[in-house]
């Protein structure tokens, strides 16, 4: 569950080839916070992308919800000014500040125009280590978080995936709802969401992209004043263990609705595994590539059992699964894992064609340079590249990586991946009525 304050929204773009040209670096602070940073003068932005291990996995028992309780306070107001004052600010400075969070992360990014970058890093340094907490506010988000999930409730979409969660992670924390339930929600008080914030917005618990128009110099500066006072932390803290058993074959949630939401999905892979990007271009082919997938092909456009279905690589922090989904009629939902299947079993055994192949090649050496037109976007690359360890090299040999991908390394590990008889599907609605 994300919980995102859009305010006054910049978008502003810079030329796709820009990415390549610039130079990516590894800065660290007086205070000893490290950095990496693209200095882009186009445009008249800073932004700034942080992600702190953290999210649902690390809710106490009893308390699931904590991680995106906290998420929805942090533009509520700080120790100086009130909610209703903080926000204002943020509004009249042109301020972006969107706060998520997942399974495993805590996500913060920021953007703010140059010239009032000292006023805009100052509210952020507030946000982060001086929420307010007010009991007010903490009152109006639990209603709110009440509200989506009586919502929830009606949603088979959203149902699914959490029958999936609850009965694939078995005996892990991933398998907690990461808005939590009206129980544990309601069990949350200001010393849970201080204590979260003391022990998770850490030092040595926090990944940073910066991108925009400043120089490395006083971005340093800005950046001590803005986090330096922080704890340390103890990276022991953050630890998440790989997944040890998940489940396979079907799980059946029967509600009366018309049509049934599936999830389905098997165990995939860490995002720095040397095999990633071959799985990744197999798997486009398979599921990511919209109305060009094999599963799009075969279950939609020749039988028309689903409007839409799809498949994608979700890299964890420990570890990693592949993931699918689709909507169906209640009489065609066996028929439809069926064909799942089928596919999935000829993505291991046939694997992938060379036409297909360059195709998807096409598309990710393309798409790179297409989905990062932003200083925004560019932060938040470089926060991901730092937290998945690819190496401050991967901006140049990516493309590379991609190029040399061959039909027979591809389908050799596809073998070893794609596997129908280790896939788990969370079936909610009312299937052969």
């Amino acid at each position: 569950m994300k919980f995102v304050t859009k305010l006054f929204i910049l978008i502003i773009f810079i030329f796709p080839s820009k990415l390549w040209s610039l130079e990516v670096l590894d800065l660290k602070t007086k205070d000893g916070i490290s950095f990496w940073f693209i200095e882009d003068n186009s445009v008249p932005i800073i932004s700034m992308s942080i992600s702190f291990k953290g999210g649902s996995y690390f809710d106490k028992k009893g308390k699931e919800g904590t991680s995106s309780f906290v998420a929805a306070l942090l533009d509520e107001g700080s120790e100086d000014m009130n909610a209703m004052e903080f926000q204002e600010k943020v509004k009249s400075l042109g301020m972006k500040l969107n706060i998520s969070t997942s399974k495993d992360e805590f996500n913060i990014t920021f953007q703010t125009v140059s010239k009032n970058k000292e006023e805009s890093f100052s509210l952020l340094r507030q946000a982060i280590t001086k929420p307010a907490f007010s009991l007010d506010s903490i009152e109006k988000v639990r209603n709110q978080i009440n509200a989506n999930l009586r919502i929830n409730e009606s949603n088979i979409q959203q149902l699914s995936s959490e029958v999936f969660d609850e009965n694939f992670y078995i005996g892990h924390n991933f398998s907690k709802s990461e808005l939590g339930t009206t129980d544990s929600v309601s069990k949350i008080n200001r010393d849970d969401l201080v204590n979260y914030t003391k022990k998770y917005f850490t030092k040595s618990n926090m990944v940073i992209g910066i991108s925009g128009n400043i120089k490395k110099e006083e971005l340093k500066k800005l950046v001590d004043s803005t986090l330096s006072r922080l704890e340390e932390g103890n990276e022991k803290d953050f630890y998440i263990p790989k997944f040890s058993k998940l489940n396979k074959g079907t799980y059946t949630k029967r509600i009366e609705t018309p049509q049934t939401s599936v999830i389905f999905g098997h165990h995939g892979l860490m995002r720095n595994d040397n095999d990633y990007f071959a799985i990744r271009v197999a798997n486009y082919i398979l599921g990511g590539g919209g109305f060009q997938s094999k599963l799009y092909k075969k279950i939609r456009e020749e039988r028309g059992l689903v409007y839409s279905i799809y498949s994608y690589l979700i890299p964890f922090l420990n570890d990693g699964i592949i993931l699918g989904g689709f909507q169906t009629k209640n009489d065609s939902v066996q028929e439809t894992i069926d064909l799942v299947k089928k596919q999935w079993k000829e993505s291991k055994y046939k694997g992938v064609t060379q036409e297909e192949l360059s195709a998807a090649k096409s598309y990710f050496i393309g798409s790179f340079s297409r989905n990062y037109t932003s200083t925004l976007s560019i932060a938040s690359l470089l926060q991901v590249v730092q937290k998945y360890n690819l190496g401050i090299d991967y901006f140049t040999k990516r493309k590379e990586i991609i190029e040399n991908l061959s039909v027979e390394y591809i389908n050799e590990v596809s073998q070893n991946f794609f596997d129908e008889k280790k896939l788990f599907f969370a079936i909610v609605g009312n299937p052969d009525k």
